[in-house]
């Protein structure tokens, strides 16, 4: 576990520092990061940085803005407390609300005032509260697959789906509700990564609740990605948008970059690259290819395969060397990894908000995913606080909704959710929560933005270990791998902290950085989680009785044992407090060999 005497010791600036460049392809979260630990951490000249993005403006998939009808928003980001690097990133860039004041000072100020805590987590027969959404109604069998599930290692899990993995009974129970339909998984995912979810948040207690779950005073883009990108512009930093890079070119070994190819409206352009400069490549996008629709517009979903950006730059590498990963086991099956999003603005018309506010018991923003459990299209949504934007005037309401499974026809319109408006999405809504006799009003107040994402979850495709590039591949000398489609040891995908922590480690590696990257934090590896967690799955409310433990057939004590020294065996190793370079000495029984004899000779 870091320590803040690891966090917080500023390195000495590696060699040669102020004399290299460093190109970041992409300017989502993982790419301004890792421009802001070079400058930050590594005490490289913010004049030294390049970033290169097709779109126009920075932050990639953690969009938020203003269109000319109403607002756009495709994404809704769950963060939590145990999300290290992100906060780091976050205490280091200056606020752009409250000067003197941190992000992260202000985020933790908005989550004091405005806690989560949802007792309407979902809804069914239109707009009836399930009344035992807290309980997780898991059976006996599927309880001891989750076990077996946790304590089983990863190099067991390849291919495997969710589906595959447990019974169908466990689709049924409320805890895979609440886990699928916040989390965005599928029976199709892979288990693996189910797997790290649960153990990277293992210390969350009342999940179903959503207190874990912070949120930013503004949407994330103006909360986080503007004043990282403010702050790189003050130092220096170049922005390339509106040019896309398509390829990579390196040495015959496929170990060291020595060109770029990129281009943009004016013309094709190639940069060079140095041995000592460095490259960090975001190497897919979540959001590749989305298209919009709107109240009369459908959103059309791009399944051609074709102009995928950096995928295709990914697809070039991974061509040339197996150390690249293989980028085809996450971008098929476009209809069943894709979702549907949509955003709606209100205008003068207060009423629904308040409606829904008074069904859920939860004020807008204070009550975080909230799903419609008996919905064809597995709707979800969430009430945002106002305002959501800085410009967001006190007569606009905004809420962010989506559906999981968009190929399926809707319960009451009679269409694929690929094939429907803005309107029949916001009508089959009203449905669901029984509330048609507002709908006609209000689509004469609403402006939907509908978002079709083909590669959305792509990122959960069932995969082998070695399907993912490492952050640095063997052998690399100036390319490191960033974003939600590299592996990182215990995290977890789909998530902001994996994006920073995948650019934090990056930095820390090519620059060969005197510190330690932050650690995931290992909670699944305390004892006090593991006995909150039986109490809770036991329903124990004061202390543990003999009676409450599992009962131990005398027959199978010899294969207990076995599983026993497994999981024994797969618990890592305390961290050492010794903080010399050299830790092979802490193998040897003596390295300084002194002469003078020990007090039991003679």
């Amino acid at each position: 576990m870091n320590t803040i005497y690891k966090t917080m010791y500023h390195a000495p600036a590696p060699e040669g520092i102020v004399n290299k460049k460093a190109f970041v392809i992409g300017g989502g979260i993982a790419g301004i990061s890792a421009a802001a630990f070079l400058i930050r951490d590594a005490s490289m000249p913010g004049k030294n940085i390049t970033i290169f993005d097709a779109s126009s403006d920075a932050g990639g998939s953690m969009d938020g803005t203003k269109g000319v009808k109403g607002y756009l928003c495709r994404g809704e980001r769950e963060l939590e407390p145990r999300m290290e690097c992100l906060w780091y990133l976050c205490a280091k860039t200056p606020s752009l609300m409250n000067p003197g004041r941190s992000v992260l000072d202000d985020i933790v100020l908005f989550n004091k005032d405005e806690p989560q805590h949802n007792e309407a987590r979902a809804f069914v027969r239109q707009g009836h509260r399930i009344s035992d959404m807290h309980d997780p109604k898991v059976t006996k069998e599927d309880s001891a697959d989750m076990m077996r599930l946790l304590l089983t290692p990863e190099s067991e899990l390849e291919d495997i789906t969710v589906g595959e993995y447990f019974k169908p009974s466990y689709f049924e129970s409320n805890q895979w509700l609440d886990f699928h339909t916040k989390l965005a998984f599928k029976p199709i995912h892979s288990v693996m990564e189910m797997r790290r979810y649960l153990l990277r948040f293992f210390a969350i207690a009342r999940a179903e609740y959503n207190e874990a779950i912070l949120h930013t005073e503004y949407d994330e883009y103006d909360a986080i990605i503007k004043p990282v990108k403010v702050w790189l512009e003050q130092q220096g930093v170049s922005f390339k948008f509106r040019t896309e890079v398509t390829g990579i070119e390196m040495d015959g070994a496929c170990n060291t970059v020595r060109e770029l190819t990129t281009r943009n409206s004016e013309s094709p352009e190639r940069v060079t690259v140095r041995p000592e400069d460095m490259v960090f490549f975001t190497n897919g996008s979540m959001t590749q290819n989305s298209a919009f629709g709107d109240n009369n517009t459908v959103a059309p979903l791009d399944r051609s395969g074709k102009n995928r950006g950096v995928f295709d730059v990914w697809q070039k590498l991974a061509d040339k060397n197996p150390k690249f990963g293989k980028p085809a086991k996450f971008l098929g099956n476009i209809d069943k990894m894709a979702f549907v999003s949509y955003f709606v603005t209100i205008t003068d018309y207060p009423q629904f908000i308040k409606k829904i506010e008074e069904m859920t018991g939860s004020k807008a923003g204070t009550a975080g995913a909230t799903s419609i459990k008996d919905s064809n299209w597995e709707m979800g949504f969430i009430l945002h606080h106002k305002p959501f934007f800085p410009d967001q005037p006190d007569n606009v309401d905004v809420y962010w909704g989506n559906g999981l499974m968009p190929d399926q026809v809707g319960n009451y319109i009679k269409k694929k959710m690929f094939d429907c408006t803005g309107a029949e999405i916001l009508t089959e809504f009203c449905y669901h929560m029984g509330l048609l006799d507002m709908k006609d009003e209000l689509l004469k107040h609403a402006y939907v933005s509908v978002s079709a994402m083909p590669y959305i979850t792509s990122q959960f495709s069932p995969r082998k270990l070695a399907d993912r590039p490492r952050i640095v591949p063997e052998g690399c000398t100036n390319l490191a791998f960033i974003g939600q489609y590299v592996e990182v040891k215990d995290d977890a995908v789909f998530t902001v902290e994996t994006s920073v922590r995948t650019a934090l480690e990056a930095v820390y590696a090519l620059t060969k950085l005197d510190k330690d990257p932050l650690e995931v934090v290992p909670d699944q590896y305390d004892l006090r989680q593991w006995v909150r967690r039986f109490k809770e799955d036991g329903k124990i409310t004061g202390d543990i009785k003999e009676s409450d433990l599992p009962p131990v057939n005398p027959v199978e004590l010899l294969t207990f044992k076995k599983k026993l020294v497994k999981i024994l065996n797969n618990v890592p190793a305390p961290e050492t407090l010794y903080q010399g370079r050299d830790k092979s000495i802490l193998l040897k029984e003596s390295v300084l060999h002194p002469k003078a004899p020990l007090d039991t000779e003679k």
